[in-house]
């Protein structure tokens, strides 16, 4: 099995002169995340999410895995590519960003203490120290690889991926339990014996490499023989002159196909050029129009506030409706008989709807609305709007178009193929004088079926070594099975409070290549009960459970395999809480289970950093542990302030803090779990 990993921890986070985070005195953020649980909160468009895609890319730089996908078992070439540019952060300030702008992370792994310093303009590293000593890595990747070697994982690429889609559970988490592969992957780096691991990378892409050649020649040579008058030999001599002809007229279509296939290349690739830009242009528009809609919708409440300021004056609007015969204007019933008791309500100082208790005190004053702001907000919308629908048409005029080229060009580039191989064919066939022997084009077919039947048995044979090498790892996951089993489950019905079973299945089929047999891999199967499955029942995708049972049993996942590889006792978890799709009752489950995965009284570091919105549940002060058995909340006690992190005091006023009441509403949030400063 592999030797023990340390995976980074994060200590402190500090940010200067980037106007995103000015800081609760302008001077940028110093952030300190102690042991347990670090809430980072705030409201829609605050800022939640880019602070934890800057911990990501702190810990990753600019970096990314050099082809994208869905499916992380599925990655034959394990590297990691540096983008041209990188502008995530520098897009989301007005300024220009200069030297002075940059952030350091403060992070350990194993006993090794790690300092990174990066620019915030482009995440490029301006300094880097390892317990205390100043060290200078060669480049991006040369750094990754060292905090790779620091962590006991074989690669960058790994590493990457293990703090990118198990440590981080962000915006762009993959459902890691939902795909065998995937399962597959993570055990591979963490847990399988080192040469074991290195065996099955180079043998995947060495299958998928010869898969891929085998199954392009082959179409080749297909074509090719479908150009023959016939598929057998025939027993003809070809004359010098007649030879000579042939390879002028051959060298001819080759010339034509060569002009036809760069015409329709060059065309083909403006298309897709002028397709980027629009999409750029695309998603810049939709951001502007999403902060429009923004202040519309914030200039539409204030219009209600104006016009019906006081308690009174909603229920005139609403008695309006009974005098005039329309009914209630909430439902459209037109009984009569609640007037009295909306009346009394009002008269006992409770509002008509929500019978809270209402204030004795005048309604707040509403500043007026400006109705050229309401105006140019309105031209605005509309310019936006027929902005994007003209980038629809002509993105969609762009699609047909090359939907319409793109049969064009595979037929030209195969034309420009089998016209210079007929040269290439022709000009061996040629003779040198009239008794020299024809060159057999036939001949030059059999070698080829022949060089693609020992691609096909070489194929076999690199599968026949994977699936031993994966049978070798079967055997090390053995001594995990039944760890690994309880850990998953236990995590799994906390969470969910359903009859969870997970087995380990070592029978899952999965295939390396398209042409290649399946070979079987282990990997975690599902079952578990709901309201109509009263027996537990499989759940094969992420499709047969809800989404927040999607979202918990992958974050279960990634908690067993944080569990299992943390032999030292530190480990960290950083989440988005998806709180938007659960109840009150799940949320205080979800956050004693945080909690006890990462308990404040630890001896070793063990943290989980997570964002939530400040929007009335009960998840913050779940999360930081203020609500006892009984559903009493108590306050934050100052020695553990550092856990709660309020973004409305360290970030610039979004437009929604301009309304008194919802800054009313923040405070009397806020002030259930923290005490008045």
């Amino acid at each position: 099995m592999r030797s023990s990993i340390s995976l980074p921890v994060i200590e402190r986070l500090v940010i200067r002169n980037f106007s995103l985070y000015p800081g609760e005195h302008g001077n940028g953020l110093d952030i300190a995340f102690e042991n347990g649980i670090s809430v980072i909160a705030g409201i829609n468009g605050i800022g939640k999410t880019t602070l934890l895609t800057l911990l990501l890319r702190l810990l990753l730089g600019p970096s990314n895995p050099e082809k994208a996908t869905k499916n992380v078992g599925r990655v034959s070439q394990r590297r990691l590519v540096e983008p041209k540019k990188f502008d995530f952060f520098s897009s989301r300030v007005p300024e220009k960003l200069d030297d002075d702008a940059y952030a350091t992370l403060y992070f350990s792994v194993g006993q090794r203490k790690v300092e990174v310093s990066r620019y915030m303009r482009d995440m490029r590293i301006k300094g880097v120290k390892v317990s205390g000593r100043k060290y200078t890595p060669a480049g991006e990747t040369a750094f990754i690889e060292e905090l790779a070697s620091m962590s006991g994982l074989l690669s960058a690429y790994d590493f990457h991926m293990v703090v990118r889609y198990l440590q981080f559970f962000g915006e762009d988490r993959l459902p890691l339990l939902w795909e065998p592969s995937a399962q597959f992957e993570f055990f591979k780096i963490l847990f399988f014996d080192e040469s074991v691991a290195e065996t099955l990378n180079k043998l995947f892409a060495l299958i998928q490499k010869i898969d891929s050649e085998y199954r392009n020649r082959t179409n080749i040579l297909n074509r090719r023989k479908d150009t023959l008058p016939s598929l057998e030999r025939p027993a003809l001599s070809i004359e010098v002159q007649t030879s000579q002809g042939q390879l002028k007229e051959a060298k001819a279509a080759a010339a034509e196909a060569e002009v036809e296939y760069i015409n329709l290349k060059q065309e083909f690739d403006m298309l897709q050029r002028e397709e980027n830009q629009l999409l750029l242009q695309t998603d810049d528009g939709q951001i502007k129009l999403a902060e429009l809609e923004a202040q519309f919708l914030q200039a539409d409440s204030k219009f209600i506030l104006q016009a019906l300021p006081s308690l009174g004056d909603k229920e005139r609007f609403l008695m309006q409706g009974y005098a005039t015969g329309c009914g209630c204007f909430i439902c459209g019933a037109k009984s009569k008989k609640q007037l009295s008791g909306i009346s009394k309500k009002i008269r006992k100082g409770h509002c008509f709807v929500c019978d809270s208790q209402t204030p004795a005190s005048n309604p707040p004053s509403i500043t007026p609305i400006n109705v050229n702001d309401i105006h140019r907000i309105e031209a605005d919308l509309d310019s936006i709007r027929r902005h994007l629908a003209a980038n629809d048409a002509k993105l969609a005029e762009i699609e047909e178009h090359k939907a319409r080229i793109a049969p064009l060009l595979r037929s030209a580039a195969t034309k420009r193929a089998l016209t210079l191989q007929a040269v290439e064919t022709l000009d061996m066939l040629r003779p040198v004088d009239e008794g020299q022997e024809m060159y057999d084009v036939y001949s030059e077919i059999d070698r080829e079926q022949a060089e693609l039947d020992v691609l096909a048995e070489n194929r076999k044979r690199y599968t026949s070594e994977y699936r031993a090498a994966v049978d070798n790892a079967q055997e090390e996951m053995s001594t995990l099975k039944a760890d690994l089993e309880t850990r998953l489950t236990n995590y799994a019905m906390e969470f969910l409070q359903e009859r969870v079973s997970v087995a380990f299945n070592r029978q899952t089929p999965f295939k390396i290549a398209t042409g290649a047999d399946r070979v079987n891999i282990p990997a975690f199967t599902v079952k578990m009960t709901s309201g109509t499955h009263k027996l537990p029942s499989e759940r094969s995708s992420s499709s047969s459970v809800s989404e927040s049972q999607k979202e918990f049993l992958d974050l279960a996942f990634r908690m067993t395999l944080l569990d299992m590889i943390n032999t030292n006792g530190q480990k960290m978890l950083v989440i988005e809480t998806p709180e938007a799709s659960l109840d009150s009752w799940f949320m205080r489950r979800a956050a004693d289970l945080m909690r006890s995965f990462a308990p404040e009284d630890s001896t070793a570091p063990r943290k989980v950093i997570a964002t939530s919105n400040l929007n009335g549940t009960e998840m913050i002060p779940a999360l930081l542990g203020l609500i006892d058995a009984k559903g009493k909340i108590s306050k934050l006690q100052s020695h553990r302030s550092n856990h709660f992190i309020n973004l409305l005091e360290l970030t610039p006023s979004p437009a929604a803090l301009s309304e008194g009441r919802a800054v009313q509403l923040l405070h009397e949030e806020l002030g259930r779990f923290l005490n008045a400063k």
